[in-house]
């Protein structure tokens, strides 16, 4: 048996990437930062540094609400002044990237990641993932329970409505709206 083949198995053996052992530090982040209460001084430092320790970027001034569900926060860069309201999920697998001065609302989900669909009505289950990067850009509001999908940008400004499922792009100062989400005006 070669080293490479011995390895393998030996990884196998171990669980691969679902061993507690190897996904114990994003797994005792997630919840910490999912359980601990918002606050601005001691709570909101010690999500920071467990956020930062697992390898995401979080700016100053970051506010999580109890409930928000960061899988894999190797992933996701979160700038200055931020809000992030309760019962958020963002996947990180493609990357999340999130602007100064950004609000996000109750029950939204970003996702960078989903399913990839195989070419001739193959099998979805184990055909792996697509993954794209998520932006949004400084000082734009996603309103509460929006979707945003993988490869979306939300522009600088723009403002999302509540229970919008965003496909595209955003402009910068749009505000969109509707499933999938439309241009309802431009700020002015």
């Amino acid at each position: 048996m070669s080293p490479r083949t011995y390895s393998r198995a030996v990884w196998r053996y171990l669980g691969g990437s679902a061993n507690p052992l190897f996904t114990f530090l994003p797994d005792f982040v997630e919840w910490s930062v999912a359980a601990l209460p918002r606050h601005p001084g001691m709570y909101g430092a010690i999500k920071r540094r467990l956020l930062n320790l697992a390898g995401a970027q979080i700016g100053h001034n970051v506010h999580i609400y109890p409930g928000v569900r960061i899988f894999v926060p190797k992933g996701l860069v979160v700038g200055n002044n931020v809000s992030i309201s309760s019962y958020v999920v963002i996947t990180t697998a493609g990357t999340v990237f999130i602007g100064n001065n950004v609000l996000i609302g109750y029950g939204t989900q970003i996702l960078s990641a989903n399913h990839h669909i195989p070419e001739n009505r193959g099998i979805i289950f184990g055909s792996g993932h697509d993954c794209k990067p998520v932006v949004i850009e400084d000082e734009a509001w996603i309103g509460a329970n929006v979707t945003i999908l993988p490869g979306v940008r939300v522009g600088k400004g723009a403002v999302v409505a509540a229970g919008a499922v965003v496909t595209k792009d955003v402009a910068p100062f749009a505000i969109v709206g509707g499933i999938p989400a439309t241009l309802i005006k431009v700020r002015q």
